[in-house]
């Protein structure tokens, strides 16, 4: 990005690499280590296609001591997290769409399934309580150093193993404001039940799942890869987040951030990435702490491919996801897949981008596409009153790639 654009100070603090078939065509600071915004989804996206696969699923399951009989279940309903980060309700999995978005059906685990299996066994009373147990991760529901504002702004939600609705979900009276999320997300199912004509009797509580219960429903899952779809289109923080601890979970039997991280750092080592200068404070971007170069950015998407389960679900421009309203009516729109990435001073984008054919009878097809990554930092320091955006500024760069290269006519080089 240039001085003239950006200014000389952002210029020096932010990093493009352009790749079309392995050749270079255009970089600038590629090994610049910088603040990536969302575009770390990417990084953690790639660790957990390679270690958990893209068939990997979550349940979530009630238990009880006892099968229910004549329609009463004796005691409480334990209410278990496994840790689904699409666990939400039908009205919050539509309202992630932005306007302007032609995206379909919006890929979740409807929440409101448990009730209906309940409904089938012939339940209509359960004399004890929900319990909820969001065991499985460990309990900081945030990333340390993290603003609060974050929070406050619904940047992100509570991280937790049995999280509603990216952990927003609100059961209301009786439960406190404020509640722990086991105990918000056992007075949503709580709600549910009672307002499908089963009696709940006790309060919800949270708890640990005692031995010797039985399984009386379960709920799984899209497999991962969709998952990742609808987390990378939707830019979604507490998904990736949770993502993150199972990614730990299971590959050093800790539910927490911190082996989630080191899982990542661990697989893009291993696969021959260029990570010098890179680290991760957290899975989704939103730390100030995080830094990733253009050439790492630019080395997971050629290593995914322009096809690949990393790629497939990114935005398009001016169609889809965060990029619904980026490019439209522009010669990028619908030829341009990538990840954007922002935060106060920076803004960052990353992907894939079909090229324009050759123009004029007689020229090649030019098939191959491009792979391209922009990050801008400190874009404060010398934007205070921009002519173009930061949006606008990350957005040309894609559009100038599409548009790449403008074949001459082949009569032009006659004699």
């Amino acid at each position: 990005m240039s001085v003239k654009a950006i200014g000389a100070h952002a210029a020096a603090a932010s990093c493009t690499e352009v790749v079309q078939d392995g050749v270079v065509l255009y970089q600038d600071h590629p090994d610049l280590p910088v603040l990536p915004a969302s575009n770390m989804k990417l990084l953690t996206s790639t660790a957990l296609l390679d270690k958990l696969g893209p068939n990997y699923t979550f349940t979530t399951a009630l238990r009880a001591l006892k099968a229910p009989v004549d329609g009463v279940l004796e005691g409480d309903l334990y209410f278990v997290g496994g840790g689904d980060p699409l666990l939400r309700e039908p009205s919050y999995a539509t309202s992630v769409f932005p306007p302007g978005s032609t995206e379909g059906k919006p890929v979740f685990t409807n929440v409101t399934d448990l009730v209906g299996d309940l409904q089938a066994l012939g339940v209509h009373e359960v004399t004890g309580s929900v319990v909820g147990d969001d065991s499985r991760y460990d309990s900081l529901t945030s990333v340390p150093g993290w603003p609060a504002r974050y929070v406050e702004e619904g940047d992100v939600g509570a991280m937790s193993a049995l999280g509603i609705d990216d952990g927003f979900a609100e059961a209301g009276p009786p439960v406190p404001e404020g509640a722990p999320p086991a105990v918000q997300s056992a007075g949503v199912l709580t709600d549910l039940l009672r307002s499908a004509g089963i009696d709940v009797v006790g309060a919800p509580v949270e708890g640990l799942l005692p031995a010797g219960t039985r399984l009386i429903a379960k709920l799984g899952s899209p497999p991962l890869g969709e998952i990742l779809g609808e987390v990378l289109r939707e830019s979604d923080n507490t998904a990736i987040e949770l993502l993150t601890k199972e990614l730990g979970l299971k590959e050093y039997g800790s539910g927490s951030t911190a082996a989630g991280l080191r899982a990542v750092r661990a697989d893009l080592a291993s696969d021959g990435l260029p990570v010098q200068g890179f680290v991760n404070a957290d899975g989704s971007g939103l730390s100030r702490s995080d830094k990733v170069t253009c050439a790492l950015l630019v080395g997971v998407l050629r290593r995914a491919g322009p096809d690949g389960l990393l790629v497939r679900d990114l935005p398009v421009a001016g169609r889809t996801g965060t990029l619904a309203q980026e490019m439209q009516h522009t010669i990028a729109a619908g030829r341009v897949r990538a990840k954007t990435g922002t935060l106060d001073d920076v803004k960052a984008l990353a992907g894939w981008v079909e090229t324009t054919p050759g123009q004029g009878k007689g020229n090649p097809q030019l098939a191959s596409p491009v792979v391209f990554a922009t990050v801008l930092n400190d874009l404060a320091t010398t934007l205070p009153k921009p002519t173009e955006s930061p949006a606008d500024l990350t957005s040309r760069v894609a559009v100038d790639i599409a548009g790449f290269p403008k074949v001459l006519p082949v009569a032009r080089f006659g004699p």
